[in-house]
């Protein structure tokens, strides 16, 4: 159990690998693969391993596949006949990860005969303060400087706090999309921290990036600030996994639930409020891999795509968007919007205060369950399109005689 601070003191190692081949080269087809693309040499009859490994070195070399463009083949000895193969990294310290089969009898291999690593890699101890890679248990420090921990990012450590302070500048984790080349690719290396559980703690507002994943375990993550988003459709802070006993947090920053489709994320227990801004300190997005229980809105703006339990949006809270098809027990909105874009079920819907809820973003009918609770004479309810109930609204009002509906033309009202 130690403190260890990100100092990426480590130095530059290019990836290397050595393909080998031997035994009965001829007529078969050699294939090298990186990200699921390909490069093969087709051998017939009267090919040798040399010749074999002349051709793969070619093919390789002809790809215009940025992956494949990121490592250099050679064949090995450069003067020939050629008995083996390397690849060499282009940029120092990024590795990369190549496979090799064949359709024949050959013995055909690849070894990472020289792992790339540096000032970026998470396994490196040199990158830690007291030189030792992270441990289960440790308190993990990011306080100063502006290099990334991006590489060799997957572990399985447990019991690992996190804290990302207001000094750290870099980026933890990778984005999606790969645009190291002059032509993009869908990332294949790791692109989230990944720990078995634990806790994280962010308050960097100059951090852009910071992808979190914990399996299916007990995570706690809490967002005191963040910066800004280097792309403005990806939130800064991406987290994936958690279980039935995990909470997220945040007073003030933008953060991501289960943002790729595909991905998952189980936060049952979320809290979001403000440092000096109600409307707009948080900004959450749940995917639709996302499992909510009970979302305590005190501040913010938060969007849904999935199944939600129940959310308490405070007098002081900005948006809440709910979209597609979900399902949701009871949505207590105090203050502030809700824009319900979804033809999911509502149980229970309470409006209080100075509360907004507006229907007419989605023409599909949907449904509330039990009759809708509205405080006060300052909520109000836009269905211009008649999308609740079949446009038979029944609505009891709690503190006032007064009430504030947009129904459209041609309403019946009907009071008791």
């Amino acid at each position: 159990m130690t403190t260890k601070r990100w100092v990426a003191n480590a130095a530059y190692v290019t990836d290397l690998w050595t393909i080998s081949l031997s035994g009965t080269a001829a007529s078969q087809t050699f294939t090298m693969t990186i990200n699921g693309k390909t490069a093969t040499y087709v051998a017939g009859g009267g090919d040798t391993v040399a010749t074999v490994l002349a051709g793969l070195v070619t093919s390789f070399g002809a790809s215009l596949n940025s992956e494949f463009v990121e490592l250099v083949a050679s064949g090995v000895p450069a003067a020939g006949p050629y008995t083996s193969a390397t690849l060499t990294g282009r940029s120092p310290g990024k590795p990369s990860l190549v496979t090799v089969s064949t359709s024949g009898a050959a013995t055909f291999t690849i070894a990472n005969t020289t792992a790339a690593t540096g000032p970026n890699d998470f396994t490196n101890g040199q990158n830690w303060s007291g030189g030792s890679a992270p441990a289960n248990n440790d308190t993990l420090v990011f306080d100063a400087g502006s290099t990334p921990c991006k590489y060799n990012i997957g572990s399985s450590l447990t019991g690992v706090t996190v804290n990302v302070n207001p000094g750290y500048s870099g980026t933890i984790g990778l984005p999606a999309i790969n645009s190291d080349s002059n032509s993009t690719y869908n990332e294949y290396r790791t692109t989230s921290l990944t720990l078995a559980g634990g806790t994280v703690i962010i308050n960097a507002p100059l951090v852009t990036r910071c992808n979190l994943a914990f399996g299916a375990n007990t995570s706690t993550v809490r967002v005191l600030n963040t910066g800004q988003r280097q792309d403005q459709f990806v939130p800064v802070v991406l987290v994936i996994g958690g279980n039935a006993s995990s909470e997220l947090d945040i007073t003030k920053g933008d953060v991501g639930l289960a943002f790729y489709l595909g991905s998952t994320a189980n936060f049952p227990v979320i809290r979001t409020s403000y440092s000096s801004q109600p409307q707009s300190d948080a900004v959450l997005l749940c995917g639709e891999g996302t499992f909510l229980g009970l979302i305590y809105k005190n501040g913010g703006i938060l969007t849904v795509k999935c199944n939600m339990g129940s959310l308490i949006q405070g007098p002081l809270s900005g948006v809440t968007t709910v979209i597609e098809g979900l399902t949701t027990n009871t949505l207590d909105i105090q203050g502030g919007s809700l824009i319900y874009n979804s033809s999911g079920t509502i149980t229970t819907l309470r409006l209080s205060n100075g509360a907004v809820a507006n229907f007419d973003g989605d023409p599909r009918l949907m449904t509330i369950t039990n009759t809708i609770q509205m405080y006060g004479d300052k909520a109000s309810i836009i269905d211009n399109q008649k999308r609740i109930n079949t446009g038979a609204l029944t609505v009891q009002l709690e503190y006032t005689s007064a009430v504030n509906i947009q129904h459209g033309v041609g309403s019946l009202v009907v009071m008791s």
